[in-house]
C-alpha cells in the first residue's frame, strides 16, 4: 500500500482528496494546523499536527510517504478577493521549497500540486474577468505564490504533475474531464469533486509527469 502525504487536507478540495484515496485503497498522512476540523476517520489515515511551512513539521510528515499531494490555498476566500492591501505570506512557496528539500533527503520522486489557470504560461488562457481580478485585487498575491511554487517544481529534478483547474464549485458531479495546454478548456467549469479524483489518480501512472494540464468537467456547471 502506497502512502501519500496531503497538505490542505481540511479544505474544500483537500478532504474530497482524502476521501477519494482512501477509497482508492492508499493511506494518507495529513499534515494540518488544527486536526479537529479533520472529520474523517480511518485505520488508513494519520493526522499529523503541525505547518507546511516548518521544514521541521514536514521532515516528519513525509517519513514513510511514497508520494506528496498539495491541496493548499496562499490566501483565504476572502482575502483574495479584497481590495485592502496585505502583506504577502509566500505560503505555497516556502511550502514548496521545504517540500523540495525533504523529498530529495528521503528520496520521494512523485508530486502532485494544484495551481489554476493563469498561472505561468497559461496566462493568456485566463478569462479576462480573471486577469482584471488579479490585477485589481488581493488575487495578486495568490498567483505571485503559485507561479513562486510552480518555478521551484519546474526547476527540481522531481516528478511533478502541477494541477490547473478552472471555476472550481461543489458540485457533485463527475463528468468526463478536459485537459487543454494551449486554450482555454470548454465548459469553462469544474467539480472540486472530479479535481480531487483527477489528482489522485494520476499518481498511478507517467501520463501527466512533468505536465501541467487545465482542468475542466463537461457536464459541471459554472459557479454562480
Amino acid at each position: 500500500m502506497k502512502r501519500i502525504l496531503l497538505y490542505g487536507a481540511t479544505g474544500r478540495t483537500g478532504e474530497l482528496i482524502v476521501a477519494y484515496a482512501l477509497q482508492q485503497g492508499y493511506a494518507v498522512t495529513a499534515l494540518v494546523r488544527n486536526p479537529d476540523k479533520l472529520t474523517q476517520k480511518s485505520d488508513q489515515l494519520t493526522v499529523i499536527q503541525g505547518l507546511p511551512t516548518s521544514l521541521a513539521d514536514v521532515r516528519l510528515a513525509m517519513r514513510g510517504c511514497d508520494a506528496i499531494i498539495s491541496a493548499l490555498s496562499a490566501l483565504s476566500d476572502s482575502e483574495a478577493v479584497s481590495f485592502k492591501k496585505i502583506a504577502p505570506r509566500h505560503t505555497l512557496e516556502t511550502t514548496m521549497r521545504h517540500t523540495i528539500t525533504a523529498m530529495e533527503e528521503l528520496g520521494i520522486k512523485r508530486i502532485v500540486t494544484l495551481s489554476s489557470i493563469g498561472v505561468g504560461d497559461s496566462w493568456p488562457y485566463a478569462p479576462w474577468y480573471m486577469r482584471l481580478a488579479i490585477k485589481l485585487t488581493n488575487f495578486k498575491l495568490t498567483f505571485a505564490d503559485h507561479n513562486a511554487q510552480e518555478t521551484l517544481l519546474r526547476q527540481s529534478g522531481l516528478d511533478w504533475t502541477i494541477a490547473r483547474p478552472v471555476a472550481l464549485n461543489n458540485h457533485k458531479t463527475t463528468g468526463q474531464l478536459v485537459m487543454e495546454y494551449d486554450k482555454t478548456p470548454s465548459p469553462f467549469a469544474s467539480s472540486r469533486q472530479r479535481l480531487a479524483q483527477f489528482m489522485v489518480d494520476c499518481l498511478a501512472g507517467s501520463k501527466f509527469l512533468r505536465k501541467a494540464p487545465l482542468l475542466a468537467e463537461k457536464n459541471s456547471r459554472p459557479s454562480l
